[in-house]
């Protein structure tokens, strides 16, 4: 949320005082990848009530900061500076996206690889003394 705020914050400022639109750039970065957070922390299903209400309004703001953007580039005769914007938007939230989906995956191989090793030393444990017991009743004979 704070993130959120202080994008939104930056792009009135700069907004009110410069024509020069290519300085927005890093706050619509910064709105993309608060997007994305807020979909990941949403599609996990693990937020509070407070949290989900909370997830809601910072949506919102995106949302009516984006179009105040939109509008921005519409008046200012830039309309299609700002098809490119969304585009590199679009492509910074894909890119985002792409690295959580790749953490969560290494995050899930690697408990795998913990519960197989927990497993193999289970089994370890418990067949050592078996294979002792058998190879020590065979030598005795």
């Amino acid at each position: 949320m704070s993130a959120v705020n202080t994008a939104t914050s930056m792009i009135n400022r700069v907004a009110s005082t410069t024509n020069d639109i290519s300085t927005i750039s890093g706050f619509l970065t910064s709105l993309g990848s608060a997007q994305v957070d807020l979909q990941t922390l949403a599609n996990q299903g693990k937020l509070t009530e407070k949290d989900a209400i909370q997830a809601a309004l910072t949506k919102k703001q995106i949302d009516e900061t984006m179009k105040e953007i939109k509008d921005l580039f519409v008046v200012s005769g830039n309309g299609g500076l700002y098809a490119d914007a969304m585009q590199e938007l679009a492509n910074a939230r894909k890119r985002r996206l792409d690295e959580v989906r790749r953490k969560q995956k290494e995050r899930k191989e690697l408990m795998s690889m913990i519960k197989l090793g927990a497993i193999a030393i289970g089994v370890a444990i418990f067949l050592v003394p078996l294979l002792l017991t058998f190879i020590i009743s065979v030598i005795k004979g």
